[in-house]
């Protein structure tokens, strides 16, 4: 029998999104298993059971032995191409379309919120869909960069002036370029809501943080616990494909039984 979605805690949730004048979304990698991309921490399945990060998806590791760096990586990046949105990436996007959602910041590199329809999206951690020489700048797509790695005899792909391309993602030891924008955009927010993320990535972690001290409120969706839990406003365990859609199914309904239009001035 399928589990029967917190009815309560979606109203609680879209009463919250529709209050807020300046919503911000944070997500993370557990936002994009619905769409068959497993995440890093889920005990038995995470990403990083498996591997050392700092072994294989480090900046040191990466100049250090880039056939190693992408072994590990090549599989990701060609998964990516086989992948599509799931609800959740929908939902968020619908959010924003309404004119509730100002800003969605993720942490993740897969591409999927664009996919979705998401317009104002800032991705701390870079994006797979494209890779930089790391000597001459040139830049190239994910497509590009696997044709290069199955043509190399090493299995790195190399640019022509003789660099190695890197795919476009913030590695472990690496400076966060988008870091300000995100901290910016949490500061305006009065309200942030948290999707799929564990938040124990610094410093992203703590960008809820620059909303709540301004008297913003907190929304967390997420299987597991998180260090904030303790200040959000309502903390969700559901599925994110099927409590989002829901959210965005009674901020419809709300307008509707109110004659309003659903579009909120942005």
């Amino acid at each position: 029998m399928a589990k029967i979605i917190d009815e309560d805690k979606v109203n609680q949730v879209a009463e919250l999104i529709k209050e807020s004048k300046y919503a911000v979304v944070l997500t993370g990698a557990g936002v994009s298993t619905g769409s068959g991309i497993p995440d890093f921490r889920t005990p038995g399945k995470g990403i990083w059971e498996k591997v050392d990060p700092f072994k294989v998806t480090s900046i040191t590791a990466f100049k250090e032995n880039p056939q190693r760096f992408y072994y590990f990586y090549r599989p990701r990046i060609e998964m990516l191409s086989q992948v599509s949105p799931n609800p959740a990436h929908k939902a968020i996007a619908q959010l924003e379309e309404m004119g509730y959602v100002k800003c969605l910041i993720t942490q993740n590199i897969d591409n999927l919120h664009q996919r979705a329809g998401s317009k104002k999206v800032i991705e701390v951690h870079g994006t797979l869909r494209e890779a930089i020489c790391q000597r001459c700048g040139k830049m190239v797509s994910s497509g590009i960069l696997i044709k290069k790695i199955d043509e190399s005899e090493e299995k790195v792909p190399y640019c022509e002036c003789g660099g190695v391309f890197k795919p476009n993602v913030v590695l472990f030891g690496e400076m966060l370029p988008n870091l300000d924008n995100a901290v910016y955009e949490s500061m305006q927010a009065d309200l942030i809501m948290t999707v799929g993320s564990s938040l124990q990535v610094s410093p992203v972690n703590m960008l809820p943080q620059y909303c709540l001290d301004r008297g913003g409120k907190l929304i967390i969706i997420n299987f597991m616990s998180t260090h904030l839990d303790y200040l959000a406003e309502v903390v969700v365990r559901e599925d994110v494909c099927k409590f989002l859609p829901a959210v965005v199914k009674a901020l419809g309904i709300r307008e509707r039984k109110r004659g309003m239009p659903i579009k909120k001035e942005r």
